[in-house]
């Protein structure tokens, strides 16, 4: 399938501070120096961390800005920073504290990370003396505020609104990006500046389409190397593997009603702190029918394209880039009706109200049965989607606001 995806201009005019493409820090004429914070990438493939790391990648290649990547794993191109990982083994003890719920254990995990984290990040802010930093993580963001006056330092840090948080959590920060319409109009009732937020979504980068004559065989060599066989039907879920926000468990049991033992699903994600209880509910229901996989994102493509439907069983989003991803790949896709998801895409097609039992196991039947009627749909969707988030289309746009923040 060919995209008509309509790159934005880069800005030319240096009288407009505004716009001007080397936005002079300091007047000494270098570029914008930036900063890209994320404490889990290299260690836990989340949102958060998979698009920071595409804002690196994207910004690197399409904008003269001087940005560098902080993150607290290996990754290439990335500067890896001592930490305690949310699910390492210095921090596994945690997940077992009594009389605290699921999420306020991962909090606590999540806590130790970016507290750890933020102590070595301040080395390499005292080098590189950014501009602007900018981050996901509300933790870590209010860390950093400590550290511009503890070290007088001078950047500017933008808050990227991926977490669904209210207003009043990151009003004070100095610009804030939202990455969906109803987080942005929100804050505008709650009194923060139009002039102080720019609505940007997540790039993502589109893949390359294969070759007719090698889809077919890549998606069987890709089933082959999972153990599923062509008969199968699969269903795919791109999510962290727990109740309390992605609610695994609704999937578990939804599929498992299908009783079907050519039904497949494949978790693609990363454990947190009830991901065992989640393992074992999974075993009881569908026994070797399900499949949790930890994959690196380049790989994640391939198991999209060898998929039949795409679930995200949240009902609550503020994006949902796995949802994006899955809509590139040319995947349908089955999503409860939460902002993120009407921000994506305008088709209620593909909207089902998962908030009640039964429902996905209904929908999923519809989809397998009509699965010739979603194809001329799925295309249109897919195109749609990638005119929107393509990481040309939006590299310009980030560029812009990065440099606008910029002092002087």
């Amino acid at each position: 399938m060919e995209y008509r995806v309509s790159i934005s201009e880069r800005h030319l005019n240096t009288t407009d501070p505004a716009e001007g493409i080397l936005a002079e820090a300091g007047g000494d004429g270098r570029p914008v120096k930036l900063a890209l914070v994320t404490s889990g990438l290299g260690n836990i493939n989340r949102g958060f961390e998979i698009s920071t790391a595409r804002w690196y990648e994207a910004l690197s290649r399409h904008t003269d800005i001087d940005v560098r990547l902080y993150c607290g794993g290996p990754y290439p191109s990335g500067r890896q920073l001592w930490n305690f990982p949310r699910n390492s083994a210095w921090t596994k003890p945690l997940h077992y504290v009594p009389f605290l719920s699921e999420q306020q254990r991962w909090e606590l995990t999540y806590g130790v990370e970016q507290v750890s984290f933020w102590a070595a990040l301040n080395f390499e802010l005292l080098k590189f003396k950014p501009d602007v930093v900018w981050l996901k993580d509300i933790p870590l963001a209010m860390l950093l505020k400590v550290s511009r006056v503890a070290f007088g330092l001078k950047y500017k840090i933008i808050f990227a609104n991926g977490g669904m948080l209210r207003p009043e959590s990151y009003a004070g920060y100095d610009h804030v990006q939202q990455i969906e319409q109803q987080s942005y109009e929100e804050a505008l009732r709650f009194g923060i500046p139009e002039n102080k937020m720019e609505l940007i979504s997540n790039c993502v980068p589109i893949p390359k389409e294969p070759a007719d004559s090698d889809r077919g065989q890549g998606r069987l060599r890709t089933r082959q190397a999972l153990g599923l066989k062509e008969s199968d039907w699969v269903i795919v879920c791109v999510a962290a593997w727990n109740k309390y926000h992605k609610r695994i468990d609704y999937l578990l049991d939804e599929v498992a009603r299908l009783n079907d033992p050519n039904c497949k699903l494949l978790l693609c994600g990363a454990p947190e702190v009830d991901t065992e209880e989640l393992q074992t509910q999974g075993s009881r229901l569908l026994g070797d029918r399900v499949q949790w996989l930890n994959v690196a994102p380049d790989k994640l493509t391939e198991i999209l394209r060898a998929s039949d439907v795409f679930v995200l069983p949240s009902l609550r989003e503020s994006l949902g880039n796995a949802q994006i991803e899955a809509i590139l790949c040319g995947l349908p896709i089955i999503v409860h009706p939460h902002d993120g998801a009407r921000f994506i895409i305008d088709d209620e097609y593909w909207m089902t109200d998962l908030s009640q039992s039964g429902n996905l196991t209904n929908r999923l039947l519809w989809m397998r049965e009509n699965a010739a009627t979603n194809l001329e749909r799925m295309k249109m969707m897919q195109v749609n989607v990638a005119n929107r988030f393509s990481e040309e289309v939006l590299s310009g746009k980030f560029e812009s606001m990065v440099k606008r923040v910029v002092p002087g």
